[in-house]
């Protein structure tokens, strides 16, 4: 409970000692400053939960030094010593957010009731910015499992150091992984990982539930029902397995893998005191992965063989799960898109949208894809380096054997040479190579156009024909390249000339 320290400031030496003898009880750390100077000097070593200052000092009185503190915290507990009498100093004092004000000679029991009052706010404060960090750290460390296990494509080798970081966070005394196995007509759980602070505490290789009287608990967690109690909540047969384990609270979170129950997660305190939901729905994620990581594992072995004929294909490959998290890709996607693995494994594919293509365009994509199964068709996409790339693309869904998506499997090809070089093909059939106008192909197909659509709404078009006069004698005097720049400066003047719907030939 003394794990508090407190600052002293008063120039009085007889007050100090005084307040360090009073003091003692409430904390394991004071120290004492003789001025404000010293005070915001001492606050700045040992950032103190609660201070103590007069206000009549040398150097820098009290107030001055609470202004100083007070622009770094806004949280520590202040009080001061006044004889209520200055009325223009208490308002100060309240401005700058002072907490308690105390008149000498300290009183012994109202000093009391005040210092309990500012310990008890500054523990309350405590333990709500301990159970905050605490959340935190447990989520940290379930992002990162999901990480890792994704990472690893052997869930076990991962396990340990996944399990052993997720108990740090939780700051739990136990925590086990147990595994279904059916044995005659009856389901019992073997255990796979087991770690536990208490060195005197025991284990219990296999559970047999019915044999153990842990019937109840069976049928809840075949019905995906997590168990959460503490020791006086359990009958006889229950406390007997909790002494077992040294633990006096125990939450047990289901694992399911392809819709059946696998097993169970079990994370148990010394401490008896069930555990927060906000903590239980976090843990209950832990579960989740752990699933989906050995659902994932599985999945891995079945497509190997494939995977093996497709790494060396020229066409890039990559295999997501249900969640469209990439979990394996070939040589080739690696060529194509400049990602390393450590890239994109875990990552969604949306990391190489180019950005060309409209919401609606992915929608119509996924609504075949579930509809249908498969998806065909040329998609604009963007390298790491940030290059954009054309790539011919076809994506089919992978189903278990009760019809549901476990996997994506997109295989495809980059066509942005093919696609420029039609594209050139076509610009070089339809245009003047030196002047870069459109040519007589084009200029026919354009002036049939005008003409259909003129006489269809009833309008006009104009066409002008223009010819350089005395241009032979340029091109015989000068030379044929003088006369290819002329014409190349007087189509670029008709371009700057005319409006952008006109066609010039």
């Amino acid at each position: 409970m003394n794990q508090l320290t407190i600052l002293i400031v008063d120039d009085d030496k007889t007050t100090s000692s005084i307040l360090n003898h009073m003091l003692k009880p409430y904390a394991n750390v004071i120290v004492k400053a003789s001025n404000g100077v010293e005070g915001c000097d001492l606050y700045r070593k040992y950032t103190p939960d609660i201070i103590l200052s007069d206000i009549n000092m040398p150097l820098m009185n009290g107030l001055e030094m609470i202004e100083k503190i007070r622009k770094i915290d806004d949280d520590v507990k202040i009080a001061i010593f006044t004889d209520f009498e200055n009325r223009e100093i208490l308002l100060k004092a309240i401005e700058l957010g002072v907490n308690q004000f105390v008149s000498k000679p300290f009183e012994s029991k109202s000093f009391s009731k005040m210092m309990q009052g500012l310990c008890h706010e500054v523990w309350t404060r405590q333990k709500a910015v301990h159970e905050i960090q605490r959340q935190e750290n447990i989520l940290h460390t379930i992002n990162q499992m999901a990480h890792n296990f994704l990472q690893e494509s052997n869930w076990r080798e991962a396990l340990e150091q996944e399990l052993t970081n997720l108990k740090e966070a939780s700051e739990i005394s136990s925590i086990f992984i147990y595994k279904n196995k059916k044995e005659k007509n009856d389901i019992v759980s073997n255990q796979l990982f087991y770690l536990n602070d208490n060195k005197d505490a025991k284990t219990k290789k296999t559970i047999h539930f019915r044999r153990d009287n842990l019937m109840r608990w069976k049928n809840q967690l075949e019905k995906n029902q997590l168990v959460n109690g503490c020791k006086a909540d359990y009958d006889k047969s229950k406390k007997k397995l909790l002494a077992t384990f040294k633990i006096n609270s125990l939450l047990i979170l289901p694992i399911f893998v392809k819709g059946k129950w696998w097993g169970f997660l079990g994370i148990g305190d010394e401490q008896e005191q069930v555990l927060a939901s906000s903590h239980v729905e976090m843990l209950s994620t832990s579960a989740s992965i752990i699933g989906a990581a050995i659902n994932n594992t599985r999945n891995l072995k079945s497509l190997q063989m494939s995977s093996a004929v497709l790494q060396h294909t020229i066409d890039g490959v990559l295999i997501t799960d249900v969640d469209n998290k990439i979990v394996h890709i070939n040589d080739a996607f690696l060529e194509i898109t400049g990602y390393t693995r450590d890239n994109a494994i875990g990552k969604n594919p949306r990391m190489l949208k180019s950005g060309n293509h409209s919401h609606q365009f992915y929608q119509k994509m996924w609504d075949q894809l579930t509809r249908e199964g498969y998806w065909q068709g040329e998609i604009t996409n963007r390298k790491k380096n940030g290059e954009i790339y054309i790539e011919w693309l076809s994506i089919n869904t992978i189903k278990n054997v009760h019809g549901e998506i476990e996997n994506y499997i997109g295989i495809f090809s980059d066509v942005t040479h093919q696609r420029k070089d039609a594209q050139e093909h076509a610009y070089l059939a339809t245009h003047d190579p030196l002047t870069q106008l459109s040519n007589r192909l084009l200029l026919d197909d354009r002036l049939d156009h005008a003409i259909n659509h003129a006489s269809r709404f009833g309008k006009c078009i104009s066409l002008i024909f223009c010819d350089l006069d005395n241009f032979k004698p340029i091109n015989d005097t000068y030379g044929h390249n003088v006369g290819d720049e002329i014409l190349k400066r007087v189509a670029n003047y008709l371009k700057k000339t005319l409006r952008k719907e006109d066609t010039i030939c």
